[in-house]
């Protein structure tokens, strides 16, 4: 059963990929198998590695991812090479008359040869494991081949005609001796194109080839110039009032009188200034709302003394604070951007 089960899931692939790109083949399949995606989803086939490889959406656009990373050959598909989206092509795209050769122009002068580069050192990675390779597609009969006509003189190109149906391939015969070159009959209409069989199912990516060496490290730059100095800041709020000031001294004693008698008592020092006691209050504004958006300012006034300094506050902290200053000597401001209908404050301390 677990061999069984990969063949159908390859066989089934390729039978969307056939059905998706619009190449039907009468009598090459028995059934159908059908997948139909949800609402507004799409039918995706990726590869072992996880890309997308194909895209059906339930609108009937066709997406082949990796489309526009292909290379070249000489039959039309016509797709959008930002998306891979397959497209209907433009009217009369392939289908025009074939025009009269021009002339050959005259050969300019070759240029000089430039110096050969350095050859840079390569890193061969592994080579992935082959894909099995697709089915083949119906070839279809091969055309009616046309009589060999008398070299004449060669007229003006005509319109092309319409392709003939292309003949069945007989078996290749025996390789015979090369004859001398014979002159060029008229050329046949083209057979038309087989049906291209479905694609086979892409390989494993190979390994990663070992990284390159690193190479030297760039020479490190002067040291720029110093700028120039900045303007000098505003002036700070008025400090807080200083602590009271040291007692002053004591005097001196007076020196002891002869016999043992007491001398007199020296004069008392003065007492040193005492120092002021300042009082440090706190004036906060009435609460205001702040609203669901824009600005708002409140301000705290000092009931005395001036402002030494100040803070802001708010209920909600989604409420941010814009500028915060000394507005007056009594006065301290703050400014909010308003995010939530909360609360807030602004509070001055006073000296």
């Amino acid at each position: 059963m677990s061999k069984t089960t990969p063949r159908i899931a390859r066989h089934w692939a390729a039978t969307a990929l056939c059905s998706v790109i619009a190449l039907h083949a009468t009598g090459v399949l028995a059934a159908d198998i059908t997948a139909t995606p949800p609402a507004g989803g799409g039918f995706v086939i990726k590869g072992s590695g996880g890309q997308e490889r194909l895209r059906v959406q339930g609108t009937g656009e066709v997406y082949v991812p990796g489309l526009p990373s292909t290379g070249t050959s000489g039959n039309l598909t016509c797709y959008d090479s930002a998306t891979g989206q397959l497209t209907k092509c433009q009217p009369g795209l392939g289908n025009g008359a074939t025009g009269a050769t021009g002339a050959t122009g005259a050969t300019g002068p070759a240029g000089a040869t430039g110096a050969t580069g350095a050859t840079g050192a390569s890193g061969t990675g592994a080579t992935g494991a082959t894909g099995p390779t697709g089915a083949t597609g119906v070839t279809g009969p091969t055309g009616v081949t046309g009589a060999t006509g008398a070299n004449g003189a060669t007229g003006a190109t005509g319109v092309t005609g319409p392709a003939g149906v292309t003949g069945a391939t007989g078996p290749a015969g025996v390789t015979g001796a090369t004859g001398a070159n014979g002159a060029t009959g008229v050329t046949g209409p083209a057979g038309a194109t087989g049906v291209t069989g479905p694609a086979g199912v892409t390989g494993a990516t190979g390994a990663n080839g070992a990284t390159g060496a690193t190479g030297p490290a760039g020479v490190t730059g002067a040291t720029g110039a110093n700028g120039a100095t900045g303007a000098t800041g505003p002036q700070g709020p008025q400090g807080i009032q200083g602590n009271t000031g040291a007692t002053g001294p004591v005097g001196f004693t007076g020196p002891t009188g002869a016999n043992g008698a007491t001398g007199a008592t020296g004069p008392t020092g003065a007492t040193g200034a005492t120092g002021s006691v300042g009082t440090l209050t706190t004036s906060v504004s009435p609460a205001a709302s702040c609203g669901n958006s824009g600005e708002i300012t409140v301000t705290a006034t000092c009931s005395a003394g001036n402002v030494v300094s100040g803070g802001c506050n708010s209920s909600d902290f989604l409420n941010t604070v814009a500028t915060t200053r000394r507005s007056a000597a009594t006065q301290w401001s703050c400014k909010f951007n308003c995010t939530s209908a909360a609360s807030v404050a602004a509070e001055a301390y006073c000296q």
